[in-house]
């Protein structure tokens, strides 16, 4: 039987036909936008990696591209370490983190044990989590909720390591079916990776694991 294209790997298909395409970004940043080039390569990258033919890249055809290719980056190449993400603690209240979402234009927030210390992951919040939970709460006023009662704490988020490898990073996206993931360097939160960049990163070292080979060969 055929198997059924994963839903994240349809739309990974649909952006890499793309003109200029977000995904590709870094796997293609020697060339500029409108760079005939470019859009060659990525026509060429998806026809080798679409196996069946079919239009869409299934999740088999996937890791048979990538899981033996010489991908060398790790996450902690992916990632911005500034520690600039919006935060809360796990004292704030349900009012005030509703108006630290809406100053930040932000639907998520990074709940931390201390204002000083934005590394120090405790849970994540979202837009979601305050809508459903703080709203269904069965007692006193619904808007004094501590961001503790309505997070998804640290024990339950799927977090990556700041030294596992691309790959590893990208299954991880794929088998979970998340868009993002808080990375961890021990116990201290450095960052956010996307599957945007993981699997432009992904296409990227392959790529020139390829010309690399080509060189050596020719």
């Amino acid at each position: 039987s055929i198997s059924q294209p994963h839903p994240m790997l349809s739309r990974l298909a649909c952006r890499l036909r793309a003109r200029v395409s977000p995904l590709c970004s870094v796997a293609f940043k020697r060339f500029s936008i409108d760079s005939p080039a470019r859009r060659k390569r990525v026509e060429q990258e998806f026809d080798r990696v679409d196996i069946n033919k079919d239009g869409v890249i299934s999740r088999e055809e996937f890791y048979q591209a990538y899981a033996q290719t010489g991908v060398t980056s790790l996450v902690m190449d992916l990632v911005d370490r500034t520690g600039s993400w919006p935060t809360c603690t796990v004292d704030t209240s349900a009012r005030d983190i509703a108006i630290t979402m809406r100053e930040n234009k932000t639907g998520f927030l990074v709940v931390t044990g201390t204002e000083k210390d934005s590394f120090d992951l405790q849970g994540i919040l979202t837009e979601k989590d305050v809508i459903l939970k703080a709203l269904s709460a069965t007692s006193g006023d619904m808007t004094d909720v501590p961001a503790s009662k309505i997070m998804t704490p640290k024990n339950e988020l799927v977090t990556v390591s700041a030294s596992d490898s691309v790959w590893d990073l990208t299954k991880i996206f794929i088998d979970k079916n998340i868009r993002a993931a808080p990375v961890l360097h021990g116990e201290k939160l450095v960052g956010f990776v996307n599957v945007r960049d993981a699997v432009a990163q992904l296409i990227h070292d392959h790529n020139e694991d390829i010309v690399s080979m080509n060189s050596y060969i020719h």
